[in-house]
């Protein structure tokens, strides 16, 4: 394998890791896409120990190194990258949070990056959900036969089929998505991790079998996304381990049939069953809270979860949620989580009735306005990192207002959000009942202004937002 020392000339021959837009590569040839062709040295490179030629444009150039190397390569330099852009992207957090980001659970960073990717795709078909919702209340009371949502062969409309086709697809793949991702995130091949992922999702001829484990069955899907998030980045440190070991002349097969297979044996007969055991823990825990505790439950879900937004750790609950909606066919996390933001929009409102005639504090109105809209559409950063942690005690203020929403949403068994990530005012299309969420987000709104005015700001902290 090629040694860390020789892709380190790779890259400054290359014009450095600043120079790099993208990378791939295909069985022997590592590719490059650069910002400036004119910092590449081709000469350099064609004399590096290893490198067997280069080819393509001076834009993209194609370092040749066979079989296995190639791909190694690409994936210490991703490496690399990733470790740039997550540098850049702390220095455009607050300055209360750099620090702390630094220090972050390594476990926290390497779900959140497994996730993110992800939350357009479920956000996006979580709003085709919505429009399902609405579409059905369109033929329930206007008989609308376009939208009636039956099946095909008891008259149903084939647009609201096709519709619900298109909402469940991404979600069918949920648990192949997340493996593969975690793989990547790992360093391995994330095709590598999709078949992992399809193990999760369909035990095949094993469906229903006795495992003499734990007195269990196989059984598809057990342990979710857990399950595959923890199989997808076994089999990328399998593949990696063996990548190092096996020939280059093998490296085509094997490190994938060895790590498939290992990982494959691992994921039926250890974590799909841990997995699926701790998966349902944490499932009874939110339910219990939710249904046992009610209204307290649902205060303590809502006022503690901006803090692990904040510190970037809010992905740790997505496996819970997806195990939910396998389960249940909804999840009731959802809509508390949404009321933490709907405790930020409060806190927008709260500072301008409080401080709506000064005129010093003209900056602080035209921050808070800017950030609103995207507030009410759930996307909660902005005004985190921008508004609320800066001025400290408002961020208190937001918390507490998502208890006070939390406790009037815990009032309403039986609500539940049918997506993921679709949150603020329009987390009513996705719940069960919207007019109880709704009504809950109204009360954290109301409940977060309130604690806002009550608590203020602390003049020191306000300074950032004197001014013009």
């Amino acid at each position: 394998m090629i040694e860390q020392n020789i892709i380190e000339q790779i890259i400054e021959a290359i014009g450095g890791i600043d120079n790099i837009e993208r990378i791939s590569n295909c069985m022997t040839r590592f590719r490059v896409v650069v910002f400036d062709k004119d910092k590449i040295d081709k000469e350099r490179l064609k004399e590096i120990p290893g490198v067997l030629g280069v080819a393509g444009k001076n834009y993209n150039p194609q370092v040749i190194l066979g079989p296995g190397n190639a791909e190694y390569v690409r994936g210490e330099v991703q490496k690399m990258m990733d470790a740039r852009a997550q540098k850049q992207a702390v220095v455009n957090k607050a300055d209360i949070f750099r620090e702390k980001k630094k220090n972050r659970s390594e476990i926290f960073t390497m779900i959140s990056q497994v996730f993110t990717p992800m939350i357009p795709a479920l956000a996006g078909t979580g709003l085709l959900y919505g429009l399902l919702r609405i579409f059905q209340y369109i033929f329930i009371y206007f008989k609308v036969d376009f939208f009636n949502p039956a099946a095909i062969a008891d008259g149903g409309s084939v647009f609201m089929a096709a519709l619900s086709v298109i909402a469940g697809s991404f979600f069918s793949i949920m648990n192949i998505a997340v493996a593969s991702q975690a793989a990547k995130t790992m360093g391995g091949n994330p095709f590598v991790g999709m078949a992992i992922g399809a193990i999760v999702t369909n035990v095949g001829l094993l469906n229903g079998v006795s495992m003499s484990i734990f007195n269990l069955e196989f059984k598809s899907g057990m342990g979710g996304t857990l399950a595959a998030l923890l199989g997808g980045f076994l089999v990328a440190i399998l593949e990696r381990k063996f990548r190092k070991v096996i020939p280059n002349v093998l490296q085509v097969h094997f490190p994938a049939l060895f790590s498939i297979l290992l990982t494959g044996i691992a994921v039926l007969f250890v974590i799909q069953p841990i997995s699926g055991m701790i998966a349902n823990a944490l499932a009874n825990v939110v339910i219990w809270l939710v249904y046992n505790a009610g209204a307290v439950g649902g205060a303590i879900i809502s006022g503690t979860f901006l803090p692990l937004v904040a510190l970037g750790i809010h992905h740790i609950v997505t496996p819970i949620q997806t195990t939910l909606l396998q389960e249940v066919g909804y999840t009731s996390l959802q809509g508390f989580l949404s009321l933490a933001g709907a405790g930020l929009a409060g806190v927008a409102l709260g500072l301008l009735i409080k401080y709506r005639k000064q005129e010093k504090y003209k900056k602080l109105r035209a921050a808070v306005i800017g950030n609103l809209p995207t507030q009410l559409l759930g996307i909660s950063e902005p005004m985190i990192y921008g508004i609320s942690i800066p001025l400290w005690r408002p961020f208190i203020a937001a918390n507490l207002g998502g208890a006070c929403g939390g406790f009037v949403l815990g009032l309403f068994p039986g609500q539940g959000a049918i997506a993921m990530n679709v949150s603020g005012l329009l987390g009513a299309l996705v719940n069960t009942k919207p007019g109880a969420y709704l009504l809950s987000y109204l009360a954290a709104v109301i409940g977060a202004a309130f604690f806002t005015n009550i608590l203020g700001v602390k003049d020191e902290n306000m300074e950032i937002f004197l001014g013009n």
